[in-house]
C-alpha cells in the first residue's frame, strides 16, 4: 500500500500518448507529464468497492504515500490515484466527461462522493470496539487505520483520549501492547510515534532469542551423537580386558587348589 520512491530527477514526457489521452480523459493535465515512479504498479493499492477499505482510508493511504515520498506533482499524483481504480470504479472513472477534473482535491471528492458507504454513528463504534491489527499488517497502516475510524466516531460518542489509547494499544499482540505500555507515554500521538522502533526492537529480541535457541539444540545433539561411541569404547575395554585374562591363565589351572603342608617326620 505504500508509493514506491519517485525518480530524484524526473524527466518530463514530451506529448501525451493517444492511450495516455484516453486513460486520463476525465483529468485536466499538462502537455509535458512528470515520469511516474519507478514499478508504481506493483505497490499501489487496488480499490474495486469489493473490499473491506472504505474509500476515506483509501484517500488517507494515498495522501500519506504522497506525502512520504515527496511526491508533490499533481499530474503524478492525479495519474497514480486513478491507477488504484479497478473494477466498477474504472469503468465509472471512464464514464465522467472529458477534462472535467482539474486536481487532485476534485477527483477525491467525485470518489468519495459516488462510493463511500454512508455508515449510521452506531455502526463505526462498533467497527471501533472491534478494530485489531490484523496478522501482516504493518504498524502505520494499523495507526492509520485506527485514526480514520476513531476520528469518524461523531462527538456526542467519541470516547476520550486516555480510553482511545487504551483501546489503542489492546490492539497489538501481548509482548507489543506490554512492550508499548511500559513506555508509559501519556497521548495516542506520542505512543504511535514510536510504535515502530517499538516493534522493531522486539523482532530484533526475539531473532536472538530463536537464535540461541537453534545453538543449545544443536549442541544438545552433538552431545547424544557421542554418546553411542563413548559406550562402544567401554565395551572396546572390557572385550581387552577380558582378552588379557584369558591369555595369562595358566591351562593346567583347573579351579582353586588347597595349599599342601608337608608334616615334619
Amino acid at each position: 500500500m505504500v508509493v514506491p520512491t519517485p525518480p530524484t530527477s524526473p524527466r518530463p514526457v514530451v506529448n501525451l500518448s493517444g492511450a495516455m489521452v484516453a486513460r486520463y480523459a476525465p483529468l485536466v493535465l499538462p502537455q509535458n507529464l512528470d515520469n511516474m515512479p519507478v514499478d508504481y504498479q506493483s505497490k499501489i493499492p487496488l480499490f474495486d468497492a469489493s473490499q473491506g477499505v472504505t474509500t476515506q482510508q483509501h484517500i488517507d493511504w494515498m495522501s500519506d504515500s504522497f506525502d512520504l515520498h515527496k511526491i508533490d506533482a499533481e499530474n503524478v499524483t492525479m495519474r497514480l490515484f486513478v491507477q488504484t481504480f479497478g473494477g466498477e470504479v474504472r469503468k465509472w472513472f471512464r464514464s465522467l466527461s472529458a477534462r472535467t477534473i482539474n486536481s487532485l482535491e476534485a477527483l477525491q471528492r467525485q470518489f468519495l462522493d459516488r462510493w463511500e458507504v454512508k455508515k449510521s454513528p452506531l455502526q463505526i463504534l462498533s467497527e471501533y470496539e472491534n478494530i485489531k491489527r490484523i496478522i501482516g499488517e504493518s504498524v502505520q497502516d494499523y495507526c492509520v487505520i485506527f485514526n480514520i475510524v476513531y476520528n469518524a466516531i461523531p462527538a456526542n460518542i467519541k470516547p476520550p483520549m486516555g480510553l482511545a489509547l487504551i483501546k489503542f494499544l489492546d490492539g497489538f499482540d501481548p509482548d507489543m501492547a506490554y512492550q508499548l505500555r511500559e513506555r508509559d507515554l501519556a497521548t495516542l500521538e506520542d505512543t504511535q510515534k514510536i510504535a515502530v522502533s517499538v516493534e522493531a526492537n522486539l523482532l530484533a529480541k526475539r531473532s536472538r532469542t530463536k537464535a540461541e535457541k537453534k545453538v543449545t539444540i544443536k549442541e544438545e545433539a552433538s552431545t547424544f551423537d557421542h554418546l553411542p561411541r563413548k559406550i562402544e569404547k567401554m565395551f572396546d575395554r572390557f572385550t581387552i580386558a577380558d582378552k588379557f585374562k584369558t591369555q595369562v591363565r595358566n591351562p593346567n589351572f583347573h579351579g582353586q587348589q588347597q595349599p599342601q603342608f608337608r608334616i615334619k617326620q
